[in-house]
């Protein structure tokens, strides 16, 4: 999966893609009717290979801290189910020996989640592009500076390992059907662990806060009273930012190919279109703003490797979404919920 040793598939979009404006702020807790928010609190770290923020206001310095503690051992917990970079965890496990027994809930709520997407996006969010990833990697590990891809037969050997509906889930075992088969989850499992450290947050009484895993999720509303304001990057140059969306309890979540290249030219990147085995070029970025992280998350990768056509059907299925797209050409254009 790796062309170097700690940098994931998403590292690079979540550090360019998914940050945005208004981060400085934070949200209040408890949540002020009047008067002077309280102090800002910060966390920095990392989640499955991606910087990680949290941003609340709180009176007590101590209790801030606490509340961080206890997302950094939610975040440890998933690291546990989900990392490639770990080879004890779940995830690494199943990889290497084609079956999990008695997986958690968390691996079988993201996997069900993952077929689910798969089917709603025509197969073009598949969490079993693992193959095409190392044979890309190896490829141009080989061949650095090269512009030209893996070989066609290179290509369709990958290829026929990667089926989303080539995994069998249930509360006993998940099991990979076929040999040489590998499943990655960083197209969803950052906006999963986003949600649930927002679950944290809120169960100890957290009203507005911004969780950043890889995936942004605002929860309530910025202490001005406004909603979360973040910025979408400019695929072009992803240190500048364009159009902004506002997150009022929603999510937002940004795909492009920008953010892992394999070739000087960008032709060859980490999103795969599974029916080609080949880097998916239809867009430059897209944004999903939805209600929770997760989806957010696998939609804005399945709706970066789709065909356009599949990006517009299910933005028209999916009423509570928001799509932000930047075309091949430059142009942006926003489909479904404002």
């Amino acid at each position: 999966m790796n062309l170097s040793p700690g940098v994931s598939r998403r590292r690079a979009i979540t550090i360019v893609g998914a940050m945005g404006l208004g981060l400085g702020g934070a949200g209040l807790l408890p949540r002020l009717a009047a008067g002077k928010p309280p102090p800002m609190r910060e966390w920095r770290g990392a989640a499955l290979g991606a910087p990680a923020r949290i941003l609340l206001a709180h009176e007590d310095a101590a209790a801030a801290e606490s509340l961080f503690a206890d997302c950094a051992r939610e975040i440890a917990r998933l690291e546990g189910e989900f990392s490639l970079h770990r080879g004890d965890s779940a995830l690494s496990r199943l990889n290497r020996d084609g079956a999990l027994a008695a997986p958690s809930a968390d691996m079988l709520r993201v996997l069900e989640a993952a077929r689910r997407f798969g089917a709603l996006t025509g197969g073009a969010f598949d969490v079993t592009v693992q193959p095409l990833w190392t044979l890309y990697a190896d490829h141009f590990h080989r061949h650095p500076g090269a512009t030209e891809g893996p070989d066609a037969d290179a290509v369709a050997a990958a290829r026929a390992l990667v089926d989303y509906r080539a995994i069998e889930a249930g509360p006993d075992r998940v099991a990979l059907a076929g040999a040489g088969r590998a499943v990655t989850l960083n197209g969803i499992a950052q906006g999963y662990v986003t949600d649930r450290v927002t679950a944290v947050l809120r169960g100890a009484g957290v009203v507005d806060v911004l969780v950043d895993m890889g995936e942004t999720r605002g929860s309530g509303r910025h202490p001005e009273g406004r909603p979360w304001a973040i910025g979408l990057a400019d695929p072009a140059d992803p240190r500048n930012y364009g159009p902004v969306v506002e997150l009022a309890d929603r999510a937002l979540a940004t795909s492009g190919g920008y953010g892992t290249r394999f070739s000087a030219d960008g032709r060859h990147h980490h999103l795969f279109a599974p029916d080609s085995g080949r880097s998916a070029n239809h867009y430059l970025s897209v944004s999903v703003a939805a209600g929770d992280a997760m989806t957010a998350d696998a939609l804005s990768t399945g709706l970066f490797v789709a065909p356009p056509a599949v990006a517009e059907r299910a933005a028209r299925a999916m009423p509570e979404i928001a799509v932000h797209i930047t075309g091949a050409d430059g142009e942006r254009r926003a489909l479904g919920a404002a």
